[in-house]
């Protein structure tokens, strides 16, 4: 297939082609259920003479053919010589795969190698004679045997392929909303021009000031006048500024149908190779999200509505056993609520088996027997989206439902939403995500804690309050407050982000805020409470994809960068300190407890301390954090330690100042000291062992096997 040379006709064919496609697609797929539609019929005929002129005028012959394949096939129906059945359908819906591949080929894309190609298209010339009853559709029975061989593969991926990166990379825009987000630009320009000139004029003021060129009283009249025109402009700015902010927002957002167009011809494909009957329903697809969410919905979807077809849905025999309709019925309804969008994903299947589960979780030691018999069931359908807890045995065992969950709650918490499953067994599953219209912006909470600032999301704060002295209590090795006759948790966040664990004062007067995840409510204790802004989420820095308890940074107005807080991720490690509490009281011997050796790790940045710590106590240290060699200085004052791990650059006090001020302090002269540095040059490893180091090990070629057999060898 030739590549088409010029780059605008090239992307103009790649996107016009892929609508006519999946137009093609859907059309099929509702013309094979509804074949007496003749409205349909003629829509989709103009979708196939469409993509037939397009790939004639570029010269794409192939696709000519193919499209005219497709167009044959349909001219017949419409003019009662055919009858649409799926062994009409079915070759066509192949006809279109190789299409698909053609397409790629012609617009350079990798994409192309997935789709397998027939050797020759099915000619309808040859299938429907002139002659021949319209009951009666003779079908070639070679073209169908390749169709059905290009349809075989794995389980998981029949039918169409969806690339395996679903990007929307061309939006449809309205002229009028270009248009007054031009004039919007145009007032943006004359505000701030109008801005310049008062700087320009205040500046001219003080020095007239200066040299004494105007009187005090004058030109404290002039200032003043200037000023409430500033604020005028001020205010103006703002309003464009929003008004701006509102109309791009407005155009990144997208029907949730440019999501789920993408799945008719997969399910009916999947469901056509398991055997089984099933009917894909759509409510609400006229619903909007933000281009993001859509983008990153493919794959949770993808997940839920395989699992729903492969493990859900039984097959037409058993189903008639069980009082059902041979054919299964899943559900997308798609609702908005607020600024939030409500996707449930529902069918009318075998659903969960508890029980299954429970025994499952045992084997997979990721309970024992006694933890595993108080699971109630949400904590037991919590089980299902641990990584690794889905495999093939576990599909058969528990009808299936383990397969890809954690990549679907993963991808919901990333995008700061919330999962729900409801089961009833022999009835069907419930699938409900809960995720924002927008993506752009979040209204977050500051807070301070031990001197650093965190961003909270709003939405994720069930109420917030002062605990005063006495109110805190103790129950189960657990600090909590009674609040409507319900136990609140209460954690101190400081000790949350790995700083040193402490019991809070139940004497003094507390800041808590009650954050609400799902139906869990749980207190952070922190020391200042701020105003709300409104943010820019973005991701951690590469190489990091996922970081506990942080859903990324921000920038606030102040200028400072923010980690912004995952309430999602705070929920587990909440749920998990106390476990662990509970557990090493139960299982830990006082004559089994043995001494760790202990670590001072000295690190400003946030992303890189977790990250050694978690290294360092996965090799069995016990770790305390510092955020520079002042914060550092102080602590070592009030314990001592076996080593410590430092990096270099940092504020307040670097690593080599820290690491010279150790060394003269005699108390302190002997515990060893590794630099972790992004400092490689040969003049700054030898500062650093000047300076003390017992160790040096630069951060470009950071291999954490170096940093442990260092440590060991020290201590």
């Amino acid at each position: 297939m030739p590549k088409i040379d010029d780059v605008e006709l090239c992307n103009l064919f790649r996107i016009e082609s892929a609508e006519h496609l999946q137009k093609l697609d859907a059309g099929l797929l509702s013309l094979e259920k509804n074949p007496q539609n003749q409205s349909l019929v003629q829509e989709v005929f103009r979708e196939a003479h469409s993509l037939k002129g397009s790939a004639r005028m570029l010269g794409l012959i192939e696709i000519q053919g193919l499209a005219n394949t497709v167009e044959d096939m349909l001219g017949a129906v419409r003019g009662g010589k055919l009858l649409v059945t799926a062994e009409v359908i079915k070759p066509q819906l192949a006809t279109l795969d190789q299409i698909r591949k053609l397409v790629a080929e012609a617009v350079g894309d990798s994409f192309a190698s997935e789709v397998p190609l027939q050797t020759q298209p099915s000619d309808f010339q040859k299938i429907v004679e002139p002659s021949a009853p319209p009951t009666m559709p003779a079908i070639n029975p070679e073209i169908a045997t390749k169709a059905s061989e290009a349809s075989q593969g794995d389980s998981i991926n029949k039918g169409r392929s969806i690339p395996p990166e679903f990007h929307i990379e061309t939006l449809r825009v309205d002229a009028r909303k270009l248009d007054f987000l031009l004039s919007q630009a145009g007032e943006l320009v004359v505000s701030r021009s109008r801005i310049l000139r008062w700087q320009e004029e205040f500046g001219k003021l003080v020095n007239q000031l200066d040299s004494g060129e105007i009187p005090t009283e004058p030109w404290v009249k002039a200032a003043q006048s200037m000023r409430a025109k500033l604020a005028e402009d001020a205010s103006r700015l703002g309003v464009i500024t929003e008004e701006m902010d509102g109309g791009i927002r407005g155009l990144r957002l997208l029907p949730i149908s440019t999501l789920l167009e993408q799945f008719p011809r997969m399910v009916h494909d999947l469901a056509a190779e398991e055997k089984k009957q099933v009917d894909l329903v759509f409510e609400g697809e006229n619903v909007v999200a933000d281009k993001r969410i859509i983008e990153e919905m493919k794959s949770p979807l993808m997940h839920m509505l395989r699992n729903a077809i492969d493990h859900g849905i039984e097959l037409p025999e058993d189903r008639i056993k069980h009082g059902k309709s041979p054919a299964g019925k899943i559900l997308v309804k798609v609702s908005q609520e607020a600024e939030h969008v409500r996707l449930d994903v529902s069918d009318d299947g075998r659903g969960l088996d508890l029980e299954a589960i429970r025994l499952q979780a045992v084997k997979r030691h990721l309970y024992t027997e006694s933890q595993a018999l108080e699971l109630d069931d949400a904590q037991l359908k919590n089980v299902l989206m641990t990584p690794g807890f889905s495999t093939n045995k576990m599909i058969t065992d528990i009808s299936g439902r383990g397969v890809g969950l954690d990549v679907v709650r993963s991808t919901v918490e990333r995008m700061h939403g919330t999962l729900q499953i409801d089961s009833t067994t022999g009835k069907g599953m419930v699938f409900s995500l809960n995720l924002p219209v927008s993506l752009t912006s979040t209204r977050v909470m500051i807070l301070r804690e031990w001197g650093e600032s965190y961003a909270l999301p709003c939405e994720a704060i069930y109420f917030s309050k002062i605990l005063k002295p006495g109110e805190l209590l103790v129950r189960e090795d657990r600090q909590c407050f009674y609040h409507d006759d319900e136990i609140i948790t209460v954690s101190r966040l400081g000790a949350l982000l790995d700083r040193p664990p402490q019991l809070v004062d139940s004497n003094a007067a507390l800041i808590c805020v009650v954050i609400k995840v799902g139906e869990f409510s749980f207190g952070l204790i922190v020391d200042e409470l701020h105003d709300e802004e409104e943010i820019v989420l973005k991701a951690p820095p590469a190489p990091i994809k996922r970081l506990r308890n942080v859903s990324g940074l921000t920038v606030l107005d102040s200028g400072l960068v923010c980690a912004v807080l995952n309430p999602s991720d705070l929920a587990k490690s909440v749920l998990h300190t106390h476990q662990k509490t509970v557990d090493d009281k139960k299982m830990i011997h006082p004559t089994e407890i043995s001494i760790k050796k202990s670590l001072l790790l000295v690190e400003d940045s946030i992303v890189t301390r977790i990250q050694e710590k978690r290294i360092l106590e996965g090799a069995g240290y016990e770790v305390i954090t510092a955020v520079d060699g002042v914060n550092a200085w102080n602590i070592l004052a009030s314990r001592s330690f076996d080593a410590i791990v430092s990096d270099i650059m940092m504020p307040n006090m670097d690593g080599l100042e820290l690491t010279a001020k150790i060394r003269a302090n005699k108390k302190f002269a002997d515990i060893p000291i590794i630099l972790v540095t992004s400092l490689a040059s040969e003049n700054d490893r030898r500062k650093g062992l000047e300076a003390g180091a017992d160790a040096y090990i630069s951060k470009s070629e950071f291999d954490q096997t170096v940093l442990l057999d260092s440590i060991t060898r020290l201590i």
